[in-house]
């Protein structure tokens, strides 16, 4: 994984934890202002699975970048790696 790729995915890792931030603070305030409970629960389920979706991606980056990085899987085996992530993905 080249230099531009880890950057780009920092990136959009940033992105998202800033979208889960917005959520929270949205949380925050339904909570401040007596938001029905049912309303925060359902917010809250969306942060539950939105921190669970960026721990999948988090792990997949650190999986691509560390095991092709150090040879613990070949390069050339990239793409049945990222094919296991997908699966990942769906069981989460």
């Amino acid at each position: 994984m080249i230099e531009s790729d880890i950057k780009e995915e920092k990136k959009k890792v940033i992105q998202r934890l800033k979208r889960i931030e917005g959520q929270i603070r949205g949380l925050q305030r339904m909570i401040e202002e007596g938001e029905h409970c049912e309303d925060v629960l359902i917010q809250l389920s969306a942060v539950k699975s939105a921190i669970e979706s960026l721990s999948v991606a988090v792990m997949g980056s650190y999986l691509k970048h560390c095991f092709v990085k150090e040879g613990i899987i070949h390069p050339g085996k990239k793409r049945e790696l990222e094919e296991a992530l997908k699966v990942l993905k769906r069981l989460k």
